[in-house]
C-alpha cells in the first residue's frame, strides 16, 4: 500500500490555471464596467475616454518594448491607430472648418509615425507622438461645462 509520501503531485498547472481564470473574469468585469460606462458616456465623455486609452495604450507601449514583449507592443500600437482613426473619423469638417483639417492631418502624421515607432520599436519616437497628443487632449479636456452638452460625436 503506498504511503502518502509516495503520493506526489504537482499541483501547480491548476494553481496557475485558477490565478488565470481569476485574471480572466477581473478583466471581463473591468470591460463590462468599462463597456457600461461607455454606454452612459455623452459624446464629450466618450472622446475623453478615447484620449485616455490612447495615451495610455501608448505609454504602455514604451513598456512592452523595454521589456522586449513585441507582440503586446504591437497589439497596443495597433490598437492606438484604430482609436486615432476614430478620432480623426469623428470630426465634423463643417462645423470645425480650419480646426478639423488641422486636427485631421495631425491624426494622420501620428498614425503613420505609429506605424514607423511599431516598425523600429522606436521609444523616442512614441514619446514624440504622445507630446504631439498632449496638448490636443489639454485643448478638449479645457472645453467649458456649458459648451461639453453641445459636442457631437
Amino acid at each position: 500500500m503506498p504511503r502518502s509520501s509516495d503520493l506526489k503531485h504537482d499541483f501547480s498547472p491548476y494553481i496557475c490555471n485558477s490565478e488565470a481564470r481569476m485574471a480572466h473574469i477581473s478583466l471581463k468585469k473591468y470591460q463590462q464596467t468599462t463597456m457600461s460606462t461607455a454606454k452612459e458616456a455623452s459624446p464629450y465623455q466618450l472622446v475623453t475616454m478615447l484620449f485616455q486609452k490612447l495615451l495610455g495604450n501608448i505609454a504602455s507601449s514604451k513598456g512592452a518594448i523595454a521589456q522586449k514583449d513585441y507582440a503586446k507592443k504591437g497589439q497596443l500600437i495597433s490598437n492606438s491607430i484604430s482609436i486615432v482613426g476614430v478620432l480623426q473619423g469623428s470630426l465634423d469638417f463643417e462645423q470645425g472648418g480650419e480646426i478639423s483639417q488641422n486636427l485631421s492631418d495631425l491624426y494622420l502624421f501620428c498614425s503613420e509615425k505609429l506605424v514607423v515607432a511599431n516598425m523600429n520599436n522606436d521609444t523616442q519616437l512614441l514619446d514624440d507622438i504622445i507630446q504631439i497628443l498632449l496638448p490636443i487632449k489639454s485643448g478638449w479636456d479645457s472645453i467649458p461645462k456649458a459648451e461639453q452638452d453641445k459636442v457631437s460625436f
